[in-house]
């Protein structure tokens, strides 16, 4: 998924940044170097730095448009759709994402393995079989992702109760970034959460980004929300930007638009 490097401080960062150019977005980039082959004519552009900057101000609509522009000039180019189904989503329009998709899917079928960004959809929109389906698929391809067998146990915890899902975790293999093997520990049961805290403490921003992230799932899928959006605020505050940032950012105003609807009780 949306992986960069880990390290125990922030002095590792430069690290980190040299590895992420090499696997930013993680399966994203091996599921665009698959599509070129597929389709060598491909006009997907180098949209990257300028969906951050867009994201960042809050102005998506040209960069949209121009996403919108290519895909009708070429709408048989699957990666235009897997790009603008990424950016739909991350400025939260998820059921949109999801028709783009679907339609990279249609077109080049090869595709579906790497798209792990259609299961977060899929989960956001409430169907939660077809999203443990891609998350299951997503593992022949990418088996050394907590955040995949974490998404996948959502998934299950909403069809079938947390205590269930725990016995059906998706185990993955090594993953480097902490404190993801950690939080796996945490849902398959074998670890409290106040231990992956711990865990947590002299870690580095993505230490902190990745660990408040996944608390604050997993604390949502537990129903308690106050401490759902206590560690997904602390996860946006840490500011890394990427598709997980957006993702938090999504959840946790979900979070708060629950919290304002509650009735006041006296």
């Amino acid at each position: 998924m949306d992986r960069t490097s880990t390290g125990r401080t922030d002095d590792s960062m430069l690290g980190g940044l040299l590895v992420f150019g090499a696997i930013v977005l993680g399966s994203m980039s091996i599921l665009l170097i698959r599509l070129t082959s597929i389709n060598p004519l491909s006009t997907v552009q180098d949209w990257g730095a300028r969906v951050e900057k867009a994201l960042e101000t809050g102005n998506t609509g040209p960069i949209l448009k121009e996403m919108d522009a290519a895909i009708a000039s070429n709408p048989s180019d699957s990666r235009l759709y897997m790009e603008r189904g990424s950016l739909k989503f991350r400025m939260g329009k998820i059921e949109a994402s999801l028709e783009d998709f679907d339609k990279c899917i249609a077109i080049a079928p090869e595709s579906k393995p790497f798209l792990w960004q259609r299961g977060i959809s899929l989960y956001y929109l409430g169907k939660f079989e077809l999203g443990k389906q891609q998350f299951e698929v997503h593992r022949t391809v990418n088996p050394n992702d907590v955040e995949n067998a974490f998404w996948h146990f959502l998934c299950a915890a909403k069809l079938v109760g947390v205590e269930e899902a725990s016995k059906e975790i998706l185990v993955s293999g090594f993953d480097a970034r902490e404190p993801l093997m950690h939080i796996q520990k945490m849902i398959a049961g074998k670890m409290e959460p106040n231990e992956v805290l711990e865990k947590m403490h002299a870690g580095n921003k993505s230490v902190q980004f990745y660990g408040h992230l996944y608390l604050g799932l997993y604390f949502d899928v537990k129903k308690d929300r106050s401490k759902a959006e206590e560690h997904l605020a602390k996860c946006v505050d840490v500011k890394y930007p990427g598709y997980m940032y957006d993702v938090a950012k999504i959840h946790l105003a979900a979070l708060k638009e629950i919290q304002e609807k509650k009735p006041i009780t006296q």
